[in-house]
């Protein structure tokens, strides 16, 4: 599903009828989700799932055409793993 899909069935679940309104709440979960993952490094949603940070260490990369093997660069990224109950609900075992 892609945003503008999310947005569109967030809007008709909710029987919106602005689709910025709709937006402006979207992007204000991911913002303040966003900015409790870089004070706690960690964020749990109680059976649904959990986002953490987590750093990537850098890695060797080869590629045919250079001459050399070169390196990536560390970073962290957001990692997402889904609850118990989450899984349910995707595989269609949970009762509505």
């Amino acid at each position: 599903m892609t945003e503008g899909e999310f947005i569109r069935f967030y809007k008709k679940r909710n029987k919106s009828k602005s689709h910025k309104e709709v937006k402006k709440k979207i992007d204000l979960f991911w913002d303040v989700l966003l900015k409790a993952l870089d004070e706690e490094k960690k964020v749990v949603f109680k059976y649904w799932g959990v986002f953490e940070e987590k750093e990537v260490k850098s890695r060797k990369v080869l590629v045919p055409i250079w001459k050399e093997a070169r390196y990536t660069e560390p970073k962290k990224v957001i990692k997402f793993r889904a609850g118990k109950r989450l899984v349910e609900i995707a595989n269609g075992d949970a009762d509505e």
